[in-house]
């Protein structure tokens, strides 16, 4: 992969790459499942009781996560080797590894889970895969070096954080062209979308601020909000309050009230170089601490970190699946 890693948080992807929000149900647990990149791992993670449930070897250089929505099988890119893995949640294995293009990095799942989206970052593209085979589908060039990206299924949109065109990539679903680019601050990677879709959320590493976008008829730039330095993760909680924030550089956690556009004073410090973040609930968030190795547990309305968790080497993005599969 061209980029450092060191310089390329995942979320979300992130993605991220992403924030998937999800509730216990009839007292199972809530899992997270976190990449880590230096030792090719999937890491399961019991997000109420604060411990690792298992751990799922993959190939090597894992980047981007997706789950399906039933939360039963995860994705995960390779941009390194060109390939996506998929993972049987139940059975903790990978069962299928199949090429992607050149650089696949960001990754999504159709709500039907019959496709996958997936960001080539050196081919400039938006990929559409057939999700039991990894036969290719369909693309669409977008900007240069395209990181996260985020599905808006009730719209028929998906949204590409174009990170060396300084811009979002709007792509129509149905036809996979290209219908909109909207410019944003410097190298935006992350993305993360309100509930009711009516704003878009981009984490914009290098000038360090988070654009606010209108999705509409024609989607335009809100408002630019300082942050922090270099923030690679973001998520919105399910009742649309808060945009929770990770700042790399700073280490810190940054809050954005949704209604007002303004950020809380208090950032709880994450740890050293946190990336991927996404909400369990309107209440709480898990982040991973790439330098320390952990995920973070936090309160959001406390603003306050309630746990940490040991993962293996390298933790870069994660996803909280939407339908656990009891340990």
């Amino acid at each position: 992969m061209k980029t450092p890693l060191a310089g390329l948080a995942l979320a979300t992807l992130l993605l991220l790459l992403a924030g998937r929000a999800t509730h216990a149900e009839d007292g199972a647990p809530i899992i997270a499942a976190v990449v880590s990149q230096k030792a090719a791992m999937v890491t399961l993670v019991d997000v109420e009781a604060v411990r690792v449930v298992a751990e799922i070897p993959v190939a090597k250089v894992p980047a981007g996560i997706a789950a399906t929505p039933d939360g039963r099988t995860l994705y995960i890119t390779h941009p390194d080797l060109s390939l996506v893995s998929r993972i049987d949640v139940a059975t903790r294995r990978v069962t299928a590894t199949f090429k992607a293009g050149r650089e696949p990095f960001g990754i999504a799942v159709t709500q039907d889970g019959q496709s996958l989206l997936v960001s080539d970052w050196s081919a400039d593209a938006l990929i559409r895969l057939d999700a039991a085979s990894g036969a290719e589908t369909g693309r669409v060039a977008v900007g240069r070096s395209p990181a996260g990206l985020v599905v808006d299924e009730a719209a028929g949109r998906v949204y590409l954080a174009d990170r060396e065109s300084h811009q979002v990539s709007v792509v129509d679903l149905a036809t996979l062209a290209r219908v909109a680019t909207v410019p944003t601050g410097r190298a935006p990677f992350a993305l993360a979308l309100s509930p009711d879709g009516g704003r878009l959320y981009v984490a914009n590493v290098q000038s360090g601020d988070l654009s606010v976008i209108a999705t509409g008829a024609a989607p335009d730039e809100l408002k630019r909000i300082k942050v922090g330095l270099m923030p690679y993760g973001v998520a919105v909680t399910p009742d649309a309050r808060d945009i929770v924030v990770s700042n790399q550089q700073s280490g810190r956690l940054a809050i954005v009230d949704a209604g007002t556009l303004t950020l809380a004073p208090e950032q709880p410090s994450l740890g050293s170089f946190p990336e991927g973040i996404a909400v369990v609930s309107s209440a709480k968030a898990v982040a991973v601490d790439w330098a320390g190795d952990e995920v973070v547990v936090i309160d959001i309305a406390r603003r306050a970190i309630i746990g940490r968790v040991p993962v293996a080497t390298g933790p870069r993005n994660l996803v909280v699946l939407g339908r656990t599969v009891a340990p």
